[in-house]
């Protein structure tokens, strides 16, 4: 009975094992998979690549949309932010010391990372063109 015991427990432990892994990879593209909802038409993404948020993303205009979405995905910006600066001091980067308040400084954010996502789907885009 013990080794039975074991055999399941372990069987337990990898499974869990699994599920865990899983809900963190499912996580992780949260932010991906709303921004590929959100960018259907590869024209827009274009625009967003050429000219910025600046021009104005529907979504991405009001504070209080870049603020919803920087909170709902908070944890996946911040490794993005990462990434793409080397690591956790881009505050000064972006923000070239210049004060600004705590919206001004989560939709410089969220639109960094919308560009970003949006150049990478150009890329990708382009890639499959001339495959």
């Amino acid at each position: 009975m013990g080794r039975i015991q074991r055999v399941a427990e372990d069987q337990i432990l990898f499974f869990l094992l699994l599920l865990n892994e899983s809900s963190f990879l499912l996580n992780m593209s949260r932010l991906t998979a709303a921004l590929d909802e959100r960018f259907t038409d590869l024209d827009e993404v274009k625009d967003v690549v050429n000219h910025g948020c600046e021009a104005g993303v529907c979504g991405f205009i009001y504070y209080t949309e870049t603020r919803a979405f920087f909170e709902e995905h908070e944890n996946e910006i911040e490794e993005i932010m990462d990434e793409i600066y080397f690591g956790d001091n881009y505050l000064r980067q972006i923000t070239d010391d210049d004060p600004c308040t705590v919206n001004q400084l989560i939709n410089k954010i969220v639109w960094i990372v919308v560009e970003n996502y949006c150049i990478s789907k150009l890329e990708e885009a382009e890639e499959l063109a001339t495959a």
